[in-house]
């Protein structure tokens, strides 16, 4: 199931999706203080800056799956592709990291206590890029507290179709190592599923 955002014009597909996106949550945690039900998201899914490449992680920001629409040979074209599907990997990792901070908002989870390394969350209606921010300091907060420094290491899908170049547990480039056609579509995202997967595998080098 693609998610339903698509880039119109020049404009980057992120930004649109996160602010629905930010909508959506927040009528959660209403609804969940109004007594409805539990305020959940077991997988949430970002689109790349096109629209074309996706990725889906669960709640706490773990990988789960990537896609491509159709037309992601017109708007990424092989040069862009594997660029693409970690770009929408980070932003599906910016949205987990968003939703504890927007209950927190709403009062729905305890707020922690404000210092220099946890700044007040930002208001409804604030400037949007104050979340954005927020969401990428907590990504890397969590990452500095699960992981120690990790050294450069190098990671392919069995096909050998994506190289991923990791550093300090972070996805640094993305690279394909042969072009695909418009047809390798599958082929290219079970070699690209299987190099995040192991990139991002818990108590490894990559992300968690």
């Amino acid at each position: 199931m693609f998610p339903s955002v698509q880039a119109e014009r020049d404009d980057d597909a992120r930004v649109g999706d996160a602010r629905r996106f930010v909508t959506e949550v927040e009528n959660m945690a209403i609804r969940a203080r109004a007594g409805g039900p539990p305020a959940r998201l077991d997988r949430i899914a970002g689109p790349d800056r096109t629209g074309t490449a996706f990725a889906v992680v669960d709640a706490l920001g773990r990988f789960v799956d990537i896609g491509l629409h159709p037309s992601w040979w017109s708007a990424l074209g092989p040069e862009g592709v594997a660029a693409g599907l970690v770009e929408a990997l980070e932003t599906a990792r910016m949205k987990a990291a968003l939703v504890p901070m927007i209950l927190r908002r709403y009062g729905y989870l305890p707020s922690p206590r404000h210092s220099a390394e946890n700044p007040p969350i930002p208001r409804p209606g604030d400037d949007y890029d104050a979340w954005i921010a927020e969401a990428y300091r907590l990504i890397d907060d969590a990452g500095r507290r699960l992981r120690e420094r990790e050294a450069a290491r190098v990671v392919e899908g069995p096909d050998h179709l994506l190289r991923l170049h990791l550093a300090d547990g972070r996805i640094e480039r993305a690279e394909l190592l042969a072009r695909p056609a418009p047809g390798d579509t599958d082929r290219l995202l079970a070699d690209a599923r299987a190099a995040l997967a192991e990139a991002t595998k818990p108590g490894r080098d990559g992300p968690t």
